[in-house]
């Protein structure tokens, strides 16, 4: 499959939000692209298809002027097999659960120690993402969690590489790299 790169800060999908008015037990919203819209992210991702793909989710108001989204994302994707090139279909059930906070916030960013490390805690909370002006896009963020949600090596349950074997005297059996070197020190002494 033959794709070419697409430009970094183009998302291919756009999932806005407006954050100005949140109820305070936070507004329910799902997301389903449609299916150019899938199509671009399957295009994107550098996979054969995503068939289906919906977001539930809950924005809520997060300390003063963030915003947290809580909830799940669903679909199914399609990639080739590394193994025979076919096709392989992989269910996605990924939670999201991610902070937004307005650009500039002192939350957004990493205070240094006192010997000047950033410290991160792999294990620890994500860092909050920023937004400018009162709307969201989370169709970015999905199109990461969708990302990071994929199959790195996709292959049928039953597929497996065959042996190829590169030696090409066969029969005259495996010789060890020891007994290489003592065959060549043995022919440079006489």
């Amino acid at each position: 499959m033959t794709t070419s790169a697409p430009a970094a800060d183009v998302m291919p999908i756009s999932f806005d939000v407006s954050v100005t008015k949140l109820p305070q037990n936070g507004m329910p919203v799902r997301f389903a692209p449609d299916a150019t819209e899938r199509e671009a992210l399957a295009r994107f991702l550098g996979i054969v298809d995503v068939p289906n793909l919906t977001a539930e989710l809950v924005v809520k108001k997060w300390k003063r002027d963030g915003v947290e989204v809580t909830g799940h994302l669903r679909g199914r994707i399609v990639q080739e097999s590394v193994v025979t090139l076919e096709p392989v279909e992989q269910d996605i059930d990924e939670a999201v659960d991610a902070i937004f906070v307005p650009e500039g916030s002192k939350l957004a960013r990493i205070s240094p120690t006192s010997d000047g490390e950033l410290h991160l805690d792999p294990n620890g909370d994500d860092i909050p993402e920023t937004f400018r002006g009162d709307r969201i896009d989370l169709g970015a963020y999905l199109c990461e969690a969708v990302a990071l949600a994929l199959e790195p090596y996709p292959r049928e349950s039953d597929a497996a590489f065959e042996e190829y074997d590169t030696d090409p005297n066969p029969e005259d059996g495996k010789v060890s790299p020891f007994a290489a070197l003592a065959k060549l020190k043995g022919a440079s002494s006489s």
